[in-house]
């Protein structure tokens, strides 16, 4: 995949949709790959829908569901009619109606025509007559219906049959036509085209049943342009031996996980040619290079890859030849449009399932006629192209390779223990003798990674999906080692994602390249099931990054409003501290002190003890007589206790600014204890305004020690509102159950351990480093966030309770640290695993490399994400309880 964040699209509506604005009368099909690169770029949380206007027409896209053809198109003035298409798009977003779902045309289509091969299979038919019999009825079916085959013959005659064996003529015979050279000078079938292509170099008429005869109508009602060939091939294929239902919930290969391959290996480079070219000269050399290149797919299969590829190449063709034209105005330009440098059989393929290689025969044939008229060109694309010596039936582990520019494809995937079983214990031992070197539990599709990389010459590419297993053992030293170890340099990989063409698969998908003076200076590491861009200088072979997350930066989300602060500095402990008996007796020589005494919390009161037992004095007044007036209990108490303290650092700051003087006049003396003095000395020294105002509508905050036990869980506490925590705490505004499961789980501890600052080996919470940039879940469902704060309600109950029989906080952690069942162990776990479902990533990608490509993204866009903290979530909440300190009596 290429695509960088979507901060360059004209407008992103959080999850919904991405919109691109173009001046009027703009050709939006020049602007589809636009569209696309933003979307792909636009994680986390990647909208559903592209929407691209010209203010003419909205073109909406369902890339997920459909690559290269909108879901929808509304011109303006049926906008009022139409508006149910951009429905998600309402204050309370519906489910939008589109016309253009081709998925389901393509399902059905496959259903009936696969239904109509497996009833000439079961009454004998010979395999090979029915596949292609089938396959011509396909063709034609898409010829009537791209504008190849006239006067809507295959569907007349299935019509006009009134029998099967009146079918056996009448469809025989336009087959015959069909393949007649030039055009059909009469009868009924006058003005046929050739059409050859190597599907029609053999005709075999078959008497169809009268029921296969009724299926073959009802196909024919479809309009076969709307039959997307790129997962035609895969369901058809996939249904011809299991049935019709099978075609319905049939898994194929979604394009935009092709793209996946086929956008790095193939379009991006060429894009990066098209964009440096300076001259019409230039540009005609692309045209020229474009006529040379090859592309190959060693398990084409259907021709999926190739399809995808194909379309994308002849777009490019079109880009070049736009820009010629807008650059130069002259007749010049027509017959340079009419010719097509990308042609089909630029496009290779090897596949050892003969019916497989006929599909993807068609498919090809097809896209040329398809891809003609998306670009609007003239071109005649019969007869079609015979394929015959492009796309060959073979094992590609035992025959040559043709030469290939760019190497593409899903290869097979099997576990070495199944390969006996699947392949045969004398393929087997055929592999072993022609690799030797391959072996041990290496996957059956690394033979392809290997061979690939040697088919490369310097500066081609591949990209190739396999499963997960190639990141790791036998499997990863004969696939990604060989390759980085031969001049290969991976530049764009998928970690790890679930495959959209088989139930239950998780595959990687690796594109490389050949020469590393070739290799773009910055790779990308796609993570959480590519919902995560991860630069990364180098991507190694496990395709699991060394993630150095020094190089996350401050988040704008997490510094405003601040939530973040270190508890109060008194600068002087023993002169604003009290004992229980000290502020009772300071309340009761004057009531008003008792609006300056506060109950103390620090790190290790909230640890070690059951309860906070010490008081702090804090007076707010700027005014030294104002606070005498109202104070003047505290007051004396300060001038006894803290005020000597002042004068003494006023003094010793005054004697080094002396001696820093004498030594060198021009030096810059340090007067900040002498300007306390003399400002607010009864104030403490840092009393955190902005966190007393940040938490001062609430009736609790979040605190953590400030410098945590080394290998024991950080401990988070709620706290009442009315106390002060002093400046060896780490104080959160947050008052919800969610925030603290947020800020208790392994995943905020991950991103601690490796962003903090150290006290001698000791972790120390450093909000700079660790909270600015530590990014927040940036779409947690309701339902997700709920089940956070369940868990943190079993935690607070299972504390309490721990708490009543004597144990302290620091007694319950450390039990963690030995062996042995613990409920409470367990639950932190479930935590662990709740948190790491709110932020949707993938257990199988290294936790910190994910949360360093989220800071990423949410630096780029931080629309992308959430402010930390409950947000509008009623679910955040699901306790009351806070560590309160037992009430003054005076």
């Amino acid at each position: 995949m290429t695509g960088r964040a979507v901060s360059f699209a004209d407008f992103r509506w959080s999850d919904r949709c991405i919109i691109e604005m173009k001046k009027a009368g703009t050709d939006l099909k020049r602007h589809y790959r636009q569209a696309f690169e933003y979307w792909i770029g636009a994680v986390p949380n990647r909208p559903r829908y592209v929407v691209l206007c010209n203010f003419d027409e909205f073109w909406i896209y369902d890339f997920d569901v459909q690559l290269d053809t909108p879901v929808d198109k509304v011109t303006m003035s049926d906008l009022v009619s139409r508006h149910e298409a951009l429905s998600f798009m309402l204050p309370i977003r519906r489910a939008p109606i589109f016309g253009n779902d081709l998925e389901a045309v393509t399902r059905r289509a496959a259903a009936e025509v696969s239904g109509v091969f497996r009833s000439m299979r079961a009454r004998g038919v010979d395999r090979l007559v029915a596949q292609r019999f089938v396959l011509q009825s396909v063709v034609a079916m898409f010829a009537e219906d791209i504008g190849l085959l006239p006067e809507k013959f295959f569907t007349r005659a299935v019509n006009d049959a009134q029998t099967g064996t009146e079918a056996y003529d009448l469809v025989g015979n336009l087959f015959i036509a069909m393949n007649t050279p030039g055009d059909t000078a009469g009868g009924r079938y006058v003005g046929t085209p050739y059409f050859n292509g190597g599907l029609f170099a053999n005709v075999e008429p078959v008497e169809l049943t009268d029921d296969e005869l009724r299926v073959l109508r009802a196909a024919s009602t479809t309009n076969w342009s709307d039959v997307r060939p790129e997962i035609f091939g895969t369901l058809f294929e996939q249904s011809m031996d299991e049935g019709e239902r099978h075609a319905y919930g049939a898994h194929f290969t979604s394009p935009v996980d092709i793209a996946k391959v086929v956008f790095p290996t193939i379009v991006k480079p060429w894009m990066d040619r098209i964009a440096t070219a300076a001259s019409i000269t230039d540009l005609e050399l692309i045209l020229l290079d474009m006529a040379s290149f090859r592309v190959l797919d060693p398990a084409c299969g259907s021709g999926n890859f190739l399809y995808v590829a194909y379309r994308e190449m002849r777009r490019l063709e079109h880009e070049v030849k736009a820009q010629i034209d807008d650059r130069r105005r002259s007749g010049d330009i027509r017959a340079q449009s009419a010719l097509s440098y990308v042609t089909p059989d630029h496009f290779l393929g090897i596949d050892n399932n003969p019916f497989a290689v006929e599909v993807a025969k068609v498919t090809m044939t097809l896209a040329k006629k398809l891809s003609a008229d998306e670009l609007g060109e003239t071109q005649d694309v019969l007869p079609l192209d015979n394929l015959d010596a492009s796309i060959v039936s073979g094992d590609a582990l035992f025959v040559p390779w043709p030469h290939a520019h760019a190497i593409i494809g899903n290869p097979p995937y099997i576990g070495r223990r199944k390969m006996a079983d699947e392949l045969g214990l004398g393929y087997i031992q055929r592999l072993a003798q022609r690799y030797p070197t391959v072996g041990g539990v290496s996957d059956f599709v690394t033979y392809w990674f290997r061979l690939a990389n040697d088919a490369l010459r310097d500066g081609e590419r591949a990209g190739l999906v396999a499963t997960q297993a190639i990141r790791d053992g036998g499997s990863r030293v004969a696939s990604l080692d060989y390759v980085s170890e031969h001049d290969g340099v991976i530049y764009d990989a998928v970690s790890s994602q679930a495959w959209s063409g088989e139930a239950a698969v998780t595959v990687s998908i690796v594109n490389w390249v050949k020469g590393r003076d070739h290799a773009p200076d910055e790779r990308i590491l796609w993570l959480d099931g590519g919902d995560l861009r991860l630069p990364l200088a180098e991507i190694p072979p496990t395709l699991r990054p060394d993630t150095d997350v020094s190089r996350a930066v401050p988040l704008a989300l997490n510094r405003r409003p601040k939530v973040c602060f270190q508890g109060q500095t008194t600068g002087h402990v023993a002169g604003y501290e009290l004992t229980r008996a000290e502020a009772r007796r300071l309340i009761r020589e004057h009531p008003g002190s008792a609006d300056v005494i506060f109950p103390l919390v620090g790190g290790d009161s909230m640890l070690k003890t059951l309860k906070p037992d010490k008081f702090i004095i804090d007076v707010p007044d700027k005014e030294l007589m104002d606070a005498e007036f109202k104070y003047p209990a505290v007051m004396r108490h300060l001038r006894e206790n803290a005020l000597p303290h002042w004068f003494a650092e006023a003094e010793k700051e005054e004697s080094k600014n002396a001696a820093l003087l004498k030594t060198d006049p021009d030096g810059r003396p340090v007067l900040v204890k002498t300007q306390f003095l003399n400002s607010g000395w009864w104030r403490h020294w840092r009393r955190r305004e902005e966190m007393l105002e940040a938490y001062s509508g609430l009736d609790r905050y979040i605190a953590l020690t400030i410098v945590a036990a080394k290998e024991r869980l950080s401990v988070y506490q709620f706290v009442d509102a009315s106390i002060r925590p002093n400046a060896l705490l780490q104080v959160f505004a947050f008052d919800d159950d969610y925030s603290f499961g947020v800020l208790s789980s392994g995943v905020h501890r991950a991103w601690f351990d490796e962003r903090c600052s150290r006290l001698e080996s000791r972790p120390r919470y450093t909000p700079t480093t660790v909270w600015d940039s530590f990014p927040w879940p940036p779409d947690p469902q309701p339902q997700q966030v709920a089940s956070v704060a369940a868990i943190v309600e079993e935690i607070i109950e299972l504390r309490e309770i721990y708490t009543s029989r004597g144990a302290t906080l620091t007694k319950q952690y450390d039990a963690l640290r030995q062996p042995g069942a613990s409920r409470l162990r367990d639950l932190h776990a479930a935590l662990d695993s709740a948190v790491l479902a709110c932020y949707n990533f993938s257990p199988d990608d290294d936790l910190l490399a994910q949360l360093l490509a989220l800071n990423f993204a949410l630096s780029e866009d931080p629309a992308q994400g959430r402010r930390p903290g409950p947000g509008d979530f009623s679910e955040a909440y699901s306790t009351t309880w806070r560590l309160k300190a037992d009430p003054l009596v005076v």
